[in-house]
């Protein structure tokens, strides 16, 4: 397996079943993840990289022909397949409270985004933010995210629940018509964000399940195994070396002065960066690109003044690379998301 690993295994396990289901070789699959056997993946302590859900992903996309992949998958979960968080969630005396679980303790079972969560009068907006910008999770991973979600919630609050909204920062796929009679729900591509949208009634609901005895001990247990993971695994390296270079926006850090920051020589954080598969100069852009979008929110603030504040000596180059990112010229994407 590739260093840095830090994913459980529960989806890994879901592809490997649908996969054998639709004839894929469970030795190709294995192989793929770097185990011995499909059978390694039930030790609760496993985890894997990103780089290893991306190499499970390419070979089932290719060699099952299915498009639809995280709606397959995603579509077969359910509170149960997520273990002890999930009995934690069906425990809980509300559906609000079960939510709040579940954001509070999801890298148990999935960490390929990051989800954050705010309540409105009208909803509850979860978005999810992808972690790893690797080609083959960037389609999966908002799509069997988003699915999951619902699915889960479908569990709790009945099979006829439907989403107030969900958004997509990708484009929309040829499926698109089958996404949108799934979640029976607007389905808005070419977002900014990736985002779940329930009605805020919905959390009052009380749940059949609930059982404060239960919750309370599960809830404990659910700590414990965060926190173990907290302990056996290095602190997220995206996520530093994001932290590092958004703490000089416009006067862009070497990538020498991170890895010196980050205790680490310019070779390792070289190395470790492509084990994530991604190098230091798309994390720059990563940067760039996130900061992009939350200053065309800002009307008063020019595309020239933009450019500048982004480290581009020029409005045009910027307008290059944030056509390159989006498809979208910064003044449409505005226009766009007004």
């Amino acid at each position: 397996m590739i260093p840095n690993a830090r994913i459980p295994a529960l989806i890994a396990i879901t592809l490997a079943e649908w996969g054998l289901e639709h004839g894929l070789s469970g030795e190709a699959m294995a192989a793929a993840l770097g185990v011995d056997s499909l059978e390694a993946l039930q030790d609760e302590e496993l985890r894997l990289s990103p780089a290893d859900y991306e190499s499970l992903l390419a070979l089932v996309y290719r060699e099952s022909s299915r498009e639809d992949l995280g709606l397959a998958i995603g579509s077969r979960l359910t509170v149960s397949s997520y273990g002890v968080l999930g009995h934690a969630m069906l425990s809980a005396a509300t559906a609000g409270e079960a939510i709040r679980i579940g954001l509070d303790y999801y890298r148990l079972t999935s960490a390929f985004m990051t989800l954050d969560a705010e309540t409105t009068p009208e909803a509850l907006i979860m978005t999810a933010r992808l972690d790893y910008p690797l080609p083959h999770l960037q389609r999966f991973a908002p799509e069997e995210q988003m699915v999951g979600v619902t699915a889960v919630a479908r569990d709790l609050l009945g099979s006829n629940f439907s989403p107030l909204a969900i958004d997509f920062a990708m484009p929309p796929p040829p499926y698109a018509d089958r996404m949108k009679a799934w979640f029976a729900c607007p389905v808005r591509y070419n977002q900014p964000e990736n985002r779940f949208l329930i009605d805020s009634r919905l959390l009052d609901v009380s749940l059949r399940t609930a059982n404060a005895l239960t919750a309370k001990h599960l809830l404990n247990l659910c700590e414990t195994l965060l926190q173990q993971d907290r302990a056996a695994a290095p602190g997220d390296l995206l996520q530093r070396v994001n932290a590092a270079i958004r703490a000089r926006v416009g006067r862009w850090p070497a990538m020498v002065e991170v890895a010196e920051q980050l205790g680490m020589s310019e070779r390792t954080l070289r190395r470790r960066l492509q084990e994530l598969g991604t190098d230091y100069q798309r994390e720059i852009d990563a940067v760039r690109h996130q900061l992009a979008l939350q200053l065309l929110e800002k009307p008063e603030i020019t595309v020239e003044q933009m450019a500048a504040v982004l480290g581009y000596s020029e409005a045009v180059s910027f307008r290059r690379a944030f056509q390159r990112w989006t498809g979208k010229t910064p003044q449409a994407w505005r226009q766009q998301v007004a």
